[in-house]
């Protein structure tokens, strides 16, 4: 790499970390202020939960850090009128706009290997502390594998094939109900279970009861049977966004696995998508912020720069995040959902940049 191209860098790199901190910092304080003037938690709680969040935000930060530290490289250059030294010595803006580019490629790819890596251990431990810790239920327990479902909840622990909130529906439920002393008393196994407004349907199953005083347990098979218990569909529902924690390999065995249970998977599949997209933004931000950093005289200095990146991250965001809610509707497919609104801002970057004659 050439002393420009190092040099180049070197800009990029400082603005993006400057911006990534401050873009994480803020929204990171904002809402651990509003929660600890909500007086629900003890501060010590609210900061650890808070904490635990930053690899989550600094994930959503870097599609417009990456945008301010284009547009502010860029800028930069512009009014010191370096773009134009480089311009006189032969290097073009596309060479210049090429090692952004692979900077940015970079930024996606650490995010990418962030979301696989290291996000679903931590929303794991995120979710664990707020429920046991903050919310003083010591007896929840709730984990999502590629291929079963536990969930605890006081004496009983639920293990489900699949669950699909939209039909308030189990497919293969096994339901083990403990004493005090923890000692297995009775096991349910279902194929199904549907919610009524009388409560829970098991179809097609078997009970087995352990009683004390007899060594063999007492098993009898159902055709349909009332389950009581308190839990409710929306009790369930945490199963959904326990699926953040799952890696993307895992994540996919979960959806294939819950579509050949009958199950509507759009949301999940909606999720997979995003990921990539998600952690590919940021190339396209990089490319957005070429035109608007290069124009001819910039006036207005950094103001002008923080107020196009916040309009170009404004409706970027609009669009993606109407994207992703008419994927998991059912109105778009998956992959357009996730992809399309990078696709479209991709495109229209391109065009505006080879209007420059880069």
């Amino acid at each position: 790499m050439k002393t420009i191209d190092r040099y180049i860098a070197a800009l990029f790199l400082r603005n993006f970390l400057l911006a990534s901190m401050a873009l994480t910092a803020l929204y990171v304080m904002q809402n651990l202020l509003g929660d600890v003037l909500d007086h629900r938690f003890p501060t010590h709680q609210i900061l650890f939960y808070g904490l635990l969040g930053v690899p989550q935000v600094y994930v959503q930060m870097s599609p417009p850090a990456v945008l301010l530290a284009t547009v502010l490289t860029l800028s930069g250059l512009n009014r010191s009128n370096e773009l134009t030294a480089c311009f006189s010595i032969g290097v073009g803006l596309r060479r210049v706009v090429g090692v952004l580019v692979m900077l940015a490629f970079g930024v996606a790819c650490f995010s990418l290997v962030l979301q696989d890596r290291i996000l679903p251990p931590v929303f794991k431990r995120r979710t664990t502390y707020y429920w046991r810790e903050m919310k003083k239920k010591a007896d929840f327990f709730l984990d999502v594998k590629q291929n079963k479902i536990w969930y605890r909840s006081k004496n009983v622990i639920y293990n489900l094939r699949t669950f699909d909130a939209a039909r308030k529906q189990i497919r293969g439920m096994a339901v083990y109900t403990f004493d005090e002393d923890f000692s297995l008393r009775q096991v349910i196994d279902a194929e199904r279970a549907d919610y009524t407004p009388e409560g829970w349907k098991l179809r097609e199953g078997s009970v087995t009861v352990f009683q004390k005083e007899d060594l063999f347990p007492l098993n009898q098979r159902f055709a349909e049977k009332d389950l009581l218990i308190p839990e409710k569909p929306k009790d369930f529902e945490e199963i959904e966004k326990e699926v953040d924690g799952l890696r993307i390999r895992e994540l996919w065995g979960y959806i294939v696995k819950s579509r050949l249970a009958g199950a509507d998977t759009k949301g999940f599949e909606v999720k997979l998508h995003s990921r990539f997209s998600l952690s590919f933004i940021p190339l396209v931000m990089c490319l957005l912020g070429v035109p608007f950093a290069t124009r001819h005289r910039r006036e207005g200095g950094m103001a002008k720069d923080l107020t196009t990146c916040l309009a170009i991250t404004f409706f970027y965001w609009l669009f993606y995040s109407v994207g992703l809610s008419l994927g998991t509707n059912g109105a778009l497919h998956p992959v357009l959902a996730a992809w399309l609104p990078s696709v479209a801002f991709a495109g229209l970057a391109v065009y505006l940049i080879s209007r420059k004659q880069v």
